[in-house]
């Protein structure tokens, strides 16, 4: 797989504060790559040395395999910051001045704002817009050149359960394309939910590194139940979106395909003339791998 970003023992020091301390990453094309860490973990510090905002007091990066930083920042979508626009222009407006800005030309601004679920709200004024669709907007100015890869920092934080939601599904659409994300969070629930592959930070240091489905294991399990256990068990060696399951005693605990659900399992067993009486779907958590992480780690 081709490797997009290479991190060689970056460090950084603000006074007595050691924000990044010998950070080693590596981020392959295709990825949504999570930074995970608490506040003051070192997250925006190392977006903003690959990002050449920051300078490293030590150690260096690559993108795409050691191409000179100016070119390669051309091929980075980034938002460190709140999104900045005029509150008194519309999103059109605003997004021709990104493009001129950015020298990307206009062709992009339907596309993206299309993309970003606001293409209704073209020509509303900025100001008027929640918080959700400002943070969607400022996704749409850092894809107006089409970049291979998009940096967030922290792009849900502040919105309410709605904006959450909507920059999620954004953030997966844009993943969908086959670009490379990288986004810095300390919601460990919306990591889970967009990302590939993470590594945890604390104070600096990098504590783990590795996909998410290989550190939670298993997460997709149902355990169901029937009035008929033998029949049930019948039934279920005959769901296609199984792996295994396994008799816990009145009831089965199914492992699931990944593109498989327990509403798909619950509509086969009807089908078969099964009710079940329990369905109840198991799922590790990112936070308690992420508490694990630490404790092993104290």
């Amino acid at each position: 797989m081709e490797n997009i970003l290479k991190i060689n023992k970056l460090s950084k020091r603000f006074g007595r504060i050691q924000a990044v301390d010998k950070l080693e990453l590596e981020v392959s094309a295709g990825q949504v790559f999570g930074i995970l860490g608490p506040n003051g973990s070192g997250k925006t510090t190392t977006l903003g040395m690959i990002l050449d905002v920051v300078a490293p007091d030590e150690g260096d990066y690559e993108w795409f395999g050691n191409m000179p930083h100016t070119e390669a920042r051309k091929k980075i979508g980034a938002i460190l910051e709140t999104p900045s626009f005029f509150p008194y222009l519309t999103a059109v407006q605003n997004l021709r001045i990104t493009a001129h800005i950015k020298q990307c030309g206009e062709n992009n601004i339907e596309p993206v704002l299309k993309q970003a679920g606001l293409y209704d709200r073209r020509n509303d004024k900025f100001k008027t817009y929640s918080l959700g669709m400002k943070q969607r907007l400022s996704i749409a100015a850092a894809l107006l050149s089409d970049p291979p890869v998009l940096i967030l920092d922290e792009p849900t934080n502040g919105l309410d359960p709605e904006g959450i939601a909507e920059v999620r599904a954004l953030i997966r659409n844009v993943a969908k394309q086959g670009k490379t994300i990288i986004m810095a969070s300390h919601l460990l629930d919306e990591v889970q939910k967009v990302c590939t592959h993470f590594c945890v930070l604390r104070k600096g240091k990098k504590l783990h590194e590795g996909s998410v489905s290989e550190t939670l294991g298993e997460i997709n399990k149902v355990e169901v139940a029937a009035d008929d256990i033998k029949i049930l068990e019948k039934v279920i060696g005959e769901f296609p979106g199984k792996t295994d399951y396994t008799v816990d005693g009145a009831s089965l605990l199914v492992t699931m395909k990944d593109d498989f659900t327990a509403t798909d399992l619950n509509d086969f067993c009807f089908a078969q003339g099964i009710t079940l009486k329990k369905l109840f779907t198991h799922r590790n958590s990112l936070e308690q791998e992420f508490l694990k992480i630490l404790r092993e780690n104290d």
